[in-house]
């Protein structure tokens, strides 16, 4: 018992390595946005053409989507096949932590384009606090994680029984 709550354990602190690398990653691109718009005076032209409406409009629906295809990816991650024991459910959490925070990142590079191409940095700041509000949901969680083990190797237990 206690080897495997090691194994879940030695996973879990990964995962939290792992969620705290994309959240300075966010954090430096917020520097970035910083340092860019007040180190730099903002074109006095900026662009605001079809072409960047369409931009901005796609890349806002793709920060909205990301929560979908997040969850629809740690879906899989968890549903796929295979034997079953601790050390297969502690590195399909550990990816799907991962996963999770992957996407949740996302919008920040994506605000991090649209402040490049427009110059206005509220475009930035929305899709910073989406992507910051994507994290929080994504965290991983030791007592989710020992709920999830405990799910899965009891229920392939039962499985095998019958």
């Amino acid at each position: 018992q206690t080897g495997k709550m090691n194994e879940l354990r030695t996973s879990f602190d990964k995962a939290v390595r792992t969620s705290a690398l994309i959240a300075a990653g966010m954090l430096v691109c917020a520097a970035l946005v910083e340092w860019l718009r007040t180190g730099y005076a903002p074109a006095a032209v900026t662009l605001n053409t079809d072409w960047t409406r369409g931009v901005k409009n796609f890349l806002y629906l793709m920060a909205m989507f990301n929560i979908l295809i997040s969850r629809y990816a740690v879906m899989r991650i968890y549903a796929a096949p295979g034997h079953i024991d601790i050390g297969t459910v502690s590195r399909r959490l550990y990816r799907a932590s991962a996963v999770s925070m992957l996407f949740s990142g996302l919008p920040v590079i994506y605000g991090v384009v649209l402040f490049l191409i427009c110059g206005d940095p509220v475009d930035f700041y929305l899709l910073f606090g989406l992507s910051v509000l994507y994290a929080v949901i994504s965290l991983p969680r030791l007592k989710n994680w020992v709920m999830i083990a405990e799910e899965n190797i009891v229920s392939r237990q039962s499985d095998t029984d019958l």
